[in-house]
């Protein structure tokens, strides 16, 4: 496409300021590397690194977090296969919708809906005491429930990726499929394991990497520290023994193996979360109505609602109001309230418009690679998008602390500190839902915008935000719900003067208990949900107002 000269200086600039954009998320990486390195000398370092408890710390986290990956594709990939030779396709947007709430949800409301099944006073554990067969149940703490919670969250990833994935297998491979007189064997490898094995390096290192660094899930449910992760390891370094070296070595061998993951990560395709859940499809199945399908399918679906579905449910539905009530008249409770809801408005609107940022420059790089050196830059932009998988918020809290406790009063800067924490922990996320889709708009508009005249805010609202509604929706919704529902920067920098729900919640779980916790954890389930539909509404109102001005104009 010829560019003229007025837009391709429009067009230079949208390269460069991405660029300098991404560059200063790296800088803000290599400041908290050299942070952290510098704190301490070489021989102590190297002791701290080599020492038992690190070794035994380090394998901990990684048998946790490999079973939970496999376990988490295991049930995703079977629960998907299922839904696809049903072929139910309003269940199964109903299921892939209510999944998505679990996604959502704050770990610490996750963790009160799971120990309200399987806890120490949990149903599960009260129907098998009955049958005196409470002894085949694991414990209520430690290995087992940390790799159950992180099924229950990742899971509906999985599942949701993969669904997509087999609903984009072309009609005329059913029909082929259909008249061959397939069994489910062949159906399997011939057109479900080719359309989701492209899937899997991605979503192995992904949900690997989150389970390796999962921070309040393992602080709530591990039971101590033969369960623990090195940020939870970090945590207590710093909020309890003050032990500065411990906590900045145990940072830099946490940045150490996130890069190592994400490098590797780089070489794979790309999972995007918003696809397509419809589907076309009408050929049948010759081994839809066999006695195993049936069994298998039934089996798969049934286990999933209960152990994502079931907890949610089950958890509204034993709220006590009439004990919980007192919650209201707490002064913590309306400042934690007004934190979590800034810091979710703000965050998700900074987060999503980096990402356009970036995504735009990412596109436009191709028309002046020579100038910027392209692939160089698009893999600065991609690893800058990365941040928070690299530097999780713990990992971000503590070289924060070293580098600025000199300067300034960390707790009145608390809220500011959080607030970058929560746009960082945000972009990868925002980045997976909104970013191809972005480029794909901007390719196939360009020209029309050229012809027409069309450029900054103008083309955004005119073109941009009507073919994209459901992304920036679903971008923005989930940005925001993630920011609110965030237990990291916060458990270091929490205090009387500021507050969020997590951390408040976190604090009635620990110390109180009861009904208070069940009904604030329920409020933060509703307000996260509050969000994504708020801002799933707005956007998707302003894009048929534009849509329908657009039409009346022309």
């Amino acid at each position: 496409m010829q560019i003229s000269p007025a837009l391709s200086k429009r067009y230079q600039f949208f390269c460069f300021a991405g660029v300098a954009l991404a560059l200063s998320l790296i800088a803000l990486l290599g400041g908290l590397v050299f942070t952290l390195i510098g704190f301490s000398n070489l021989q102590s370092w190297w002791d701290i690194a080599v020492s038992v408890s690190t070794q035994k710390l380090l394998f901990s986290a990684t048998i946790q977090a490999f079973w939970s990956t496999i376990l988490s594709l295991i049930l995703g990939t079977l629960v998907a296969r299922a839904l696809f030779r049903r072929n139910w396709i309003p269940f199964s947007s109903l299921l892939a919708t209510l999944s998505f709430v679990a996604m959502i949800m704050p770990t610490t409301v996750a963790a009160l809906a799971l120990l309200a099944i399987w806890g120490r006073n949990g149903v599960l554990r009260d129907v098998l005491e009955r049958f005196n067969l409470e002894g085949m149940l694991f414990p209520a703490y430690g290995l087992e429930m940390v790799v159950l919670a992180h099924v229950f969250y990742n899971a509906p990833l999985v599942l949701r990726v993969m669904l997509g994935a087999l609903y984009a297998v072309p009609e005329t491979q059913n029909r082929l499929a259909a008249q061959l007189c397939f069994n489910a064997i062949s159906y399997w490898k011939w057109i479900e394991w080719p359309a989701i094995k492209v899937h899997i390096p991605s979503l192995f290192g992904l949900i690997f990497l989150l389970c390796f660094s999962s921070f309040s899930l393992v602080l709530m449910l591990g039971g101590g520290p033969k369960v623990s992760t090195l940020e939870v390891a970090i945590y207590t370094s710093l909020r309890f023994s003050f032990d500065l070296p411990t906590a900045g070595v145990l940072a830099c061998l946490q940045l150490g193996i996130s890069t190592a993951i994400i490098l590797l990560l780089s070489r794979f395709k790309s999972v995007h979360w918003a696809v397509s859940l419809h589907s076309n499809n009408t050929a049948p199945r010759p081994d839809k109505s066999a006695f195993l399908s049936v069994l298998s399918d039934v089996l798969m679906i049934g286990l999933f609602c209960f152990l994502i579905i079931y907890p949610l449910i089950n958890l509204v539905a034993h709220i006590d109001f009439h004990a919980g009530g007192s919650l209201f008249y707490r002064p913590q409770f309306w400042q934690a309230l007004q934190g979590s809801l800034l810091l979710g408005l703000l965050s998700s609107i900074i987060s999503v418009f980096i990402v356009c940022v970036l995504s735009n420059a990412y596109y436009r790089i191709g028309f002046f690679s020579r100038i910027i050196g392209g692939v160089l830059s698009r893999r600065m932009i991609l690893l800058s998008v990365s941040i928070y998988l690299v530097v999780p918020s713990i990992v971000l809290g503590t070289a924060s602390f070293i580098w600025l406790r000199p300067f300034v009063d960390l707790f009145s800067v608390a809220f500011w500190l959080v607030l970058a924490a929560n746009c960082l922990l945000s972009l990868p996320f925002a980045w997976r839902i909104l970013g191809a889709p972005l480029q794909a708009v901007l390719a196939a508009t360009d020209k029309q915008c050229q012809m027409l005249n069309l450029h900054g805010w103008q083309r955004f609202f005119t073109i941009t935000l009507p073919a994209l509604r459901h992304e920036l929706g679903l971008a923005l919704g989930l940005t925001a719900a993630l920011s609110v529902g965030d237990l990291g920067v916060i458990a270091l920098f929490g205090s009387d003067t500021f507050r969020t729900l997590p951390w408040l919640l976190y604090q009635y779980a620990s110390r109180y208990g009861g009904a208070e916790a069940d009904l604030l954890g329920c409020l933060l389930l509703f307000i996260c949900l509050g969000f994504y539909g708020i801002f799933y509404l707005i956007i998707t109102v302003l894009a048929r107002r534009r849509s329908y001005a657009r039409r009346n104009t022309a």
